[in-house]
């Protein structure tokens, strides 16, 4: 079961069948269908992939992870923005979550598939300290995280990104110790269907007919 997921039924549709397979992403694709084949045998390691936004880094998690489901085994998928959310809402008296809850349901899944990890601008000193309970209690239970992230290559290799989580950068490096990291290079599929949507709205032969039609309303 795909538990504390905001979009679950959305993730549950996304299959490898139905993922669009595009230029660049190869080795991500191979990197996830890897790592479900050979999940007990991986123990604690896991993967981040990093490129663009919107070329299918979340598809590709989300169908390893229904495979997963399928074969048993318990997932969560969540959003940066949306576990920092959660976590913070359990200071309310009235939410129905807990923060040990969300916390211990982290830490036991036999897989977390941290979406858009780093999209957090600045990290207060609280979020970077949820951070850290989580990379260091799943380490210490030796099993695995996924994360996507739109890092470019040049923010995933610039010193400083390791210190956005803590000023000694532990936790930045003890994630990526444990995981299989690669650059999907494919495009943003939505900006490129956005582009050729415009192009045939904007074609010579549309022009055309709608001069033609603006004639026939004129008659």
């Amino acid at each position: 079961m795909m538990k504390l997921s905001s979009t679950n039924r959305e993730l549950r549709t996304m299959t490898f069948e139905n993922y669009m397979q595009r230029e660049g992403g190869e080795k991500a694709y191979e990197e996830v269908q890897d790592a479900v084949k050979g999940f007990e045998e991986r123990e604690n390691l896991g993967l981040m992939i990093f490129g663009e936004t919107g070329n299918g880094k979340t598809h590709l998690t989300a169908a390893g992870a229904n495979l997963l489901i399928d074969q048993g085994y318990s997932v969560i998928f969540l959003t940066e923005k949306d576990l920092f959310s959660r976590l913070r809402e359990t200071k309310r008296f009235s939410n129905h979550e807990s923060f040990t809850d969300i916390m211990k349901a982290c830490l036991d899944a036999d897989l977390l598939i941290w979406d858009d990890f780093l999209s957090s601008q600045k990290f207060s000193p609280e979020e970077k300290d949820w951070v850290f309970q989580i990379v260091n209690g799943r380490e210490r239970a030796n099993r695995p995280i996924w994360m996507t992230s739109n890092l470019s290559p040049k923010e995933f290799e610039d010193p400083r990104t390791a210190y956005r989580l803590d000023e000694k950068g532990r936790t930045w490096w003890r994630l990526i110790v444990n995981m299989n990291c690669m650059y999907n290079r494919a495009t943003n599929y939505r900006a490129v269907m956005a582009m050729e949507r415009m192009k045939e709205m904007n074609h010579p032969q549309n022009g055309k007919e709608n001069e033609h039609d603006s004639n026939e309303l004129s008659t």
